[in-house]
This record gives structure tokens, C-alpha cells and sequence, in this order.
């Protein structure tokens, strides 16, 4: 059943656009309905991250965080889902589907303004502390003396990452120009596009603290009302067709997760910090 519906989600917008690209009398209406998917790039940031535990507080500060958007390729194109599609191993292909940097939104443009819309937008983008050998300053408390040192920072952590994705689920609001209309395309073969984006976020937090490895100390989607993010964007739209099209977007988003915890014991993990991405895109329209 899961292969079934997997192959339909592929192959449904392509037999609703032939439908609703029948020829018409009269003038075409504007499409005022996107449905868009990205694949895309965040880049490296740094952040200072808190963790609270029962015993012991700490912050570390300025920690170079990377991104992996293209694992498990590392490579611009997804092959580790392009190449089991096409062999019809779609067990394979729908689990490389979520590896990698992705997005969903949908928008819907006013019909009396159709310069401005508005939506939902998912975000999937992640960081890895890959460097543990990075010295950092860390500040705090530990076993009940307080610190204020340069150190290693793989003596505190054996692993940590927000790695199935920091999710970012947002409102967004959208404005568009509507360049080079044609009778068939109405509302612009080229828009140019401004959004922004504000709502939770739920983060999938892995850690393990030095102490306690190799058990996971958190592995786990982290729910929570100091989780949450927003984003703006800038990007292009264009539309060679009335109901399919491509988009580049620059964005930058601001991820406050400060509702992350452990899953077997008392504590707490704060970390906040601004993202730059590339997304690129396919729209479809109706």
C-alpha cells in the first residue's frame, strides 16, 4: 500500500494538469492555487548551546555547526532517491526521500489581489556538530564548582545534532510581481517573490553526553512552545507552462529551540541560531 501511494503522489499532478490544460474558449483564469516542493542547501552557523542537567549547567560558546543537506549524496543531486525510483525500488526511494535538505508549502493568492497570498510552509533542514575537537569556551557549572575555561568540546559531548530535521512549520505570507502575462498565463510567465514565515518548529534532537555514552542521553522529536522559528525570503518564480513551473529562493530563518530536553532524565537544551539557504523548486499550479 505505501508503494501504491507513494507512485500516485508522483504521478497525480501530471494527469490533473493534462486534464486542466484542455483547451478552453474565452480567456484562461489566473492559477491562484501553488503547490511547490524545494530540494535546497542551509549553510554552516555558529550558535552557543546551553544543556542543564540535574547536576551540572553549561553553555558553550560559538560552536561551529555544519549542515549535511545533501547526505546521504553529498552531491547537489539526490541520486540515493533518483536511482531507486527508477529501478522501482520504492521502499528505497521513499526512505532517501527525507534524508536530504527538502520543503513543502502551499500557497493560495487572493482572487480580487493576486499579488498577495498566503500559505503553510515545511522546512527540513538540520546541523551536525561534526568537529568535536573544536576548542570552545564553556561557562557554568560542573560537579558543583563553577567554570570558566577554554576546552575541548568532545570532553563534554561524545555526539550532538539536530539531525531528522529542525522542521520548521510556518504561516506564510507572500507577495509576488506578475511579469510577462500571457492569454494562457494571466497572472505572469516570471514572478519575482517576497515571503515570510513564523511558527513552531519540531526539532529531532540527538545527544549523548561523555559521561553516559554510548547510551543516547536524547533521540527524539522534541515538542514545545519555546520551539519555534520564522523566515524570509526572496526569490523567482517562472512558468513555462500554465500549471507547472520553477522557482530559486534565497531565504534566512531564525530557529529559537529552547524546549529541547532528555528523554530519560531531568534537563534541559537551549540553542538559537540564524540559517542562510538556497532552495530550488518545482511548482504546480491549478
Amino acid at each position: 500500500m505505501k508503494k501504491v501511494f507513494f507512485l500516485l503522489a508522483l504521478i497525480f499532478p501530471l494527469i490533473w494538469s493534462s486534464c486542466l490544460s484542455a483547451p478552453k474558449s474565452g480567456n484562461h483564469r489566473m492559477t491562484l492555487n501553488y503547490i511547490e516542493y524545494n530540494r535546497g542547501k542551509s549553510f554552516p552557523v555558529y550558535a552557543d548551546l546551553s544543556i542543564t542537567t540535574p547536576t551540572d549547567q553549561l553553555t558553550f560558546y560559538h560552536l561551529y555547526f555544519e549542515d549535511d543537506s545533501f547526505f546521504p549524496d553529498n552531491f547537489i543531486l539526490p541520486n540515493a532517491f533518483i536511482k531507486p525510483l527508477l529501478q522501482l525500488k520504492l521502499d528505497d526511494a521513499s526512505d532517501a526521500f527525507t534524508e536530504p535538505y527538502y520543503g513543502f508549502r502551499f500557497i493560495h493568492f487572493f482572487k480580487k489581489t493576486p499579488q498577495l497570498g498566503i500559505g503553510i510552509e515545511f522546512i527540513h533542514h538540520k546541523i551536525f556538530l561534526n568537529d568535536k575537537d573544536q576548542q570552545v569556551r564553556v561557562s557554568g557549572v560542573l560537579d558543583g564548582n563553577e567554570i570558566d575555561r577554554v576546552d575541548t568540546i568532545n570532553n563534554y559531548l561524545d555526539y550532538f545534532s539536530v539531525s531528522h530535521g529542525i522542521n520548521h512549520i510556518g504561516l506564510s505570507l507572500v507577495y509576488r510581481l506578475m511579469l510577462l502575462p500571457t492569454d494562457k498565463i494571466p497572472d505572469g510567465r516570471l514572478q519575482p517573490f517576497l515571503s515570510i514565515c513564523a511558527g513552531p518548529t519540531f526539532p529531532h534532537l540527538e545527544l549523548k553526553l561523555t559521561e553516559n555514552a554510548p547510551e543516547w542521553d536524547a533521540y527524539s522529536y522534541q515538542s514545545g512552545w519555546r520551539n519555534f522559528g520564522a523566515g524570509l525570503g526572496i526569490g523567482l518564480r517562472y512558468k513555462p507552462w500554465r500549471h507547472f513551473g520553477f522557482y530559486l529562493e534565497y531565504k534566512v530563518t531564525y530557529s529559537h529551540l529552547h524546549g529541547m530536553h532528555f528523554d530519560d532524565m531531568e534537563g534541559e537544551v537551549m540553542i538559537d541560531f540564524f540559517t542562510h539557504h538556497i532552495q530550488w523548486g518545482i511548482s504546480y499550479m491549478f
